[in-house]
């Protein structure tokens, strides 16, 4: 991804936490209704403004994702997507993911380089991804730092949009790369953009990524 040789071992460490983030799945369901009353158990989440959204099977769910159609110019798609296990601080997850979707972009070379991503993680049910939402948060609140195969990792929050239910920004810094990654819950689902780099992160790119896949996803749930 993003020609890693240019950031290096802490580079990569970075982008593989962004990129995990709240990652672990589980066998994918058959789609089914999703109660519209549904809340976290740890403190009450507003209600879902996609109170008729189904479960979406994986093909629905990738059909959801941006394409590179719908990219700014400049940008190609990158065939590493993988994202591994490592979420932040290794903090518990009440639930797994049911199905996660995801897609890279990357954009420029060498230092300039900049990597884009987009993710949708569908949950059992909106109360489950609403506890899982509330657990990441409660993480963030006292994961500040953390050490990742060698490499120092830096948390900090970071505004974000108001969009879908709830939503919250982090920003990772390590020795010199900026990875900026924004969350949102969506009804049954966990909705993630980001863009990192060494020399620009670009945030106005990620708060457009998230409010454009919201969109997307928000359409699919409502057919």
């Amino acid at each position: 991804m993003l020609q890693r040789k240019y950031f290096g071992a802490l580079g990569v460490a970075a982008l593989s936490v962004a990129l995990a983030a709240c990652s672990n799945t589980a066998t994918p369901t058959a789609a089914k209704p999703v109660a519209s009353n549904s809340s976290t158990a740890s403190s009450p989440a507003s209600p879902s403004p996609t109170p008729q959204a189904a479960l979406l099977t994986k093909t629905q769910l990738t059909s959801a994702l941006l394409s590179l159609s719908q990219m700014p110019a400049g940008w190609s798609t990158d065939s590493d997507t993988s994202s591994g296990n490592k979420t932040f601080c290794d903090y518990h997850q009440p639930h797994k993911a049911r199905i996660q979707v995801s897609r890279t972009f990357q954009k420029g070379g060498g230092l300039t380089a900049t990597f884009a991503t987009v993710g949708i993680r569908q949950y059992a049910s909106a109360s489950d991804a609403a506890e899982s939402f509330t657990a990441m948060e409660k993480a963030l609140e006292t994961c500040h730092q953390e050490t990742y195969q060698g490499s120092v990792l830096k948390y900090s929050p970071m505004s974000v949009d108001k969009l879908g239910d709830r939503s919250l920004g982090v920003r990772i810094d390590n020795d010199g790369t900026t990875v900026l990654q924004q969350f949102t819950l969506d009804g049954p689902t966990l909705i993630n953009a980001g863009t990192g780099g060494l020399t620009n992160a670009e945030a106005d790119t990620a708060t457009k990524l998230l409010r454009d896949q919201v969109d997307r996803y928000e359409a699919a749930a409502r057919k």
